[in-house]
């Protein structure tokens, strides 16, 4: 049995940038991954996700600019390229837009409130709704490329991953935690459990968690005409609505940001049975597809629509999509 500081279950961007920030601190630290580094079996893999200060909840306004240091920081330890601030578009129904340029001023960040004409001049490639909001600060980060990077430095400053080891059972006595996988046990006196879809499998009998309800989501990429192939034509962006039909054009929001090597990926709200994330066909959904590129069709001009390749991830969300942070 081997003795840690720290314990992280799952080994995704969330557990990965706890373990590297846990060991540049000193201590003696286990990162244990049910799969692979980088795997597509949970939430996240893929080349890209938006980076935003805009967000309508200030709380997650003022997490995003506390990261900010801490990007730049891993960026200088592992000498990679993993976020870029490149502007982020938010664009929708008014009561939305007012609540992220609230949010901004409240944190003096820079941003510019314009037409819908207007922002289709600067960013032809795209058509807006009228009420439009460009965050010059926002872009883009580098989703597979910073969980590798994460693992690297992690192992560089002693941490110790293990993968391809799931764990059974968590059990409590005292002050003390044991962790147990098939090859073997850990014992620890602090456990940091961020993996995602298996959460309420892995310790909802122990914990008093909020329903989770994990089900998949279809992002897709789209390749841009030649004329909008400059990546700067591309701001990461946000569609808000309140269109909450399944099979309408613009129900709930969509987001995309341009991917390099990839094309600009597009993702959407759809209404998704939930799933066992053990039990997935990974197979695409067809009606999903027909609407999302319906949609495309009308609101980004510049890119091929029969270009589209798609693939899956997961989410897991609570009753009010907020996330679980918290000691027990």
């Amino acid at each position: 049995m081997e003795n840690f500081d720290h314990i992280v279950v799952g080994g995704g961007a969330m557990g990965a940038a706890t373990a590297w920030q846990l060991v540049r601190r000193g201590h003696s630290v286990a990162l244990i991954e049910q799969f692979g580094i980088a795997h597509d079996r949970g939430s996240s893999h893929g080349g890209a996700r938006i980076f935003r200060f805009a967000y309508r909840n200030p709380l997650y306004a003022q997490l995003a600019i506390d990261s900010l240091s801490q990007w730049r920081e891993l960026e200088a330890e592992t000498g990679e390229v993993l976020l870029e601030q490149l502007g982020q578009l938010d664009h929708g129904v008014a009561p939305a837009i007012d609540e992220i340029e609230q949010s901004l001023r409240r944190f003096d960040r820079p941003f510019e409130r314009i037409s819908g004409a207007d922002a289709h001049q600067r960013w032809p490639g795209m058509k807006f709704d009228e009420h439009v909001i460009f965050s010059p600060d926002g872009g883009r980060c580098f989703a597979d490329r910073t969980v590798r990077a994460l693992y690297r430095r992690f192992e560089e400053l002693g941490g110790r991953v293990f993968l391809n080891v799931r764990v059974e059972d968590i059990e409590i006595s005292g002050d003390v935690a044991t962790v147990v996988t098939a090859e073997g046990t850990f014992r620890t006196h602090s456990v940091v459990v961020a993996a995602g879809a298996w959460v309420d499998k892995l310790v909802g009998s122990q914990v008093a968690l909020p329903p989770m309800r994990v089900d998949v989501g279809q992002p897709l990429h789209y390749q841009p005409f030649q004329e909008f192939a400059d990546p700067t034509l591309w701001p990461s962006f946000i569609h808000h609505t309140i269109d909450k039909d399944a099979t309408s054009v613009v129900a709930g929001s969509t987001y995309g940001m341009y991917t390099p090597g990839e094309g600009v990926k597009v993702g959407r709200e759809h209404v998704a049975p939930a799933i066992d994330p053990d039990d997935r066909d990974f197979a695409l959904n067809q009606q999903w597809l027909a609407i999302d590129n319906a949609y495309v069709k009308e609101w980004l001009p510049g890119v091929d629509v029969s270009s589209a390749t798609a693939t899956t991830c997961l989410f897991t969300n609570t009753p009010d999509a907020d996330f679980i942070i918290d000691r027990i």
